[in-house]
């Protein structure tokens, strides 16, 4: 899982409310915010591919799941 990291913050653009940015070598790839019909994941454009290790993308989703319907 080299290079991949997530970090729960507030975003200050969004009423402070919980979000997830997923990193990647310490740059934002993506964020994860709730919607209004539930999670919803945004990944930014790359100029490269990203190999994504689907255990630790399952693991966050499913605590950002708990988490974020909590907040």
């Amino acid at each position: 899982m080299s290079g991949w990291n997530a970090d729960f913050a507030n975003d200050p653009f969004d009423d402070y409310n919980l979000i997830v940015e997923i990193l990647f070598n310490d740059e934002d790839v993506a964020v994860i915010k709730q919607g209004e019909d539930g999670l919803e994941m945004k990944w930014y454009a790359t100029n490269k591919d990203l190999i994504i290790p689907v255990e630790w993308l399952n693991g966050l989703l499913s605590e950002a799941k708990e988490r974020l319907n909590r907040a």
